[in-house]
């Protein structure tokens, strides 16, 4: 038990005793979503799925039961809901203490990877973090993307420094908060191949990467008499991935097509075959629809990049969110899309506005931070970034926003810094050029002066 605390130490402590500054660091983000989650209230949010999760921490705290009467059986999966019940005792202010000691860790964890990547300066990544409106937004309401990240990026700092178990666990936890996780253990365990671990090693990593959902699976079974993670997956193809799709195609509205493809399952009223049905449909669809999905796919992949603005805004009420934005987006186009949405609120347009254009950079920094570490041949912190960034954005089609885009946000961050430290080590380069461009300059005119006095004297 010493041992463990005094490794424990280690992470928050430095050689010499002093408190390491990743935990100050960390600290500040913390405060920032603070203000933000009193600020916005914790009443009312501006995302329809917070009220599930505070209805099931609520039924698990009151009842020891993962069930509500206004929510599909299994529609939810339990991580999120389990560590807001471990303090709901708080009441209102229970979902923010998790996110905030959520995000404290996330920060740390970050910067952690930054360090061991020797990417500096390490007090740039938690003002990243707050100039985040995404992250923060988040860290306010009670939606499961804070704990998901967390979770991943702990699993991460864990596989990049050997700790194998540690990383397999928490990646198991982060799927029971998210399903989107279900296939990222593939990709930790090529990670493993890759670096030539020993067979065994990989199995436990595999076995603990997929024990929490092997365990919610089974007491789905038990429970429903249907083994299966979440009863959400075959509406998710049906209405999202089809009906998105089929709604470009059609120029119809996506609430209207859905209600046109759900017609075949009026009859069912057992949820999970209901959604298993939904599953079917939603394949013969994209089967008979093949090319053409895929065609329209990349069109959707874009949203993925979509600025995380809009969000903070609802969140501080400065905008409403008129509903429905999404869908003028998939059939519109932008431009009507931003005139649906800001409805001549032209405060709210100049801030969004100022804030894309932050964003803008924050993407070209990102994609030199990206050319800086090719160029010093770091390998697999470029996979680190990249697999999980086409991974959130393939597996969503048809539902992306900047939602999906979160988790990674935080390894993004490291390349930022490394492009901007690129750029300054350019303009570094070019200076030092110019002023030995300037310094040969001068010799040359008091050669050329030297000369024309020796002529002048001759």
């Amino acid at each position: 038990m010493l041992k463990k605390l005094t490794k424990l130490n280690k992470f928050f402590f430095r050689y010499d005793g002093k408190l390491d500054k990743k935990v100050i660091w960390a600290l500040i983000p913390c405060l920032a979503g603070l203000i933000l989650g009193l600020v916005g209230g914790l009443d009312k949010f501006p995302f329809p799925d917070c009220q599930d999760y505070l209805n099931l921490s609520s039924s698990l705290y009151e009842n020891l039961s993962f069930s509500h009467s206004t929510i599909t059986p299994a529609w939810r999966t339990p991580g999120y809901p389990l560590l807001i019940m471990f303090f709901a005792w708080l009441g209102k202010y229970s979902f923010l203490v998790v996110n905030l000691l959520l995000l404290f860790g996330t920060v740390f964890f970050s910067t952690a990877i930054a360090e061991k990547w020797q990417v500096k300066p390490l007090w740039a990544i938690p003002l990243l973090f707050i100039l985040s409106p995404g992250l923060l937004t988040l860290v306010s309401v009670p939606l499961s993307e804070i704990a998901f990240t967390f979770f991943l990026i702990t699993a991460i700092y864990a596989i990049i420094t050997e700790r194998n178990c540690i990383a397999g666990l928490c990646l198991s936890y982060a799927t029971l908060c998210r399903p989107i996780g279900l296939m990222l253990f593939i990709f930790f365990i090529a990670w493993l191949i890759w670096k030539k671990r020993k067979v065994k090693v990989i199995i436990i990593f595999a076995v603990l990467a997929n024990l929490l959902p092997a365990l919610w699976v089974g007491r789905n079974y038990l429970k429903y008499d249907h083994a299966v993670y979440t009863s959400l997956s075959g509406y998710n193809l049906l209405y999202y991935k089809a009906g998105s799709y089929l709604s470009w195609k059609t120029n119809t509205p996506l609430p209207t097509m859905n209600k046109q493809l759900g017609k075949p399952l009026e009859g069912i009223d057992d949820p999970f075959e209901k959604s298993k049905q939904a599953g079917k449909l939603g394949r013969k669809i994209l089967l008979e629809n093949f090319w053409g999905f895929c065609l329209w796919a990349p069109r959707n992949m874009v949203y993925f990049f979509m600025p995380d603005i809009n969000p903070l805004l609802e969140r501080l009420k400065i905008i409403s969110g008129n509903r429905g934005t999404y869908d003028v987006l998939r059939r519109k186009g932008i431009i009507a899309a931003f005139n649906h949405y800001f409805n001549g609120n032209y405060f709210a347009m100049a801030l969004t506005l100022g804030y894309m254009a932050f964003y803008a950079v924050i993407a070209l920094l990102t994609l030199l931070g990206i050319v800086d570490f090719w160029r010093q041949k770091k390998y697999p912190a470029l996979a680190v970034l990249i697999i999980p960034a086409l991974y959130f954005m393939v597996l969503p089609i048809g539902n992306l926003d900047w939602r999906f885009r979160m988790p990674i946000i935080p390894i993004s961050f490291i390349f930022v810094i490394a492009g901007l430290k690129l750029c300054h080590d350019i303009i570094k380069h070019l200076r030092r050029n110019k002023q030995h461009s300037d310094a040969e300059q001068v010799r040359l005119k008091g050669h050329l002066a030297l000369e024309n006095a020796d002529d002048f004297t001759d």
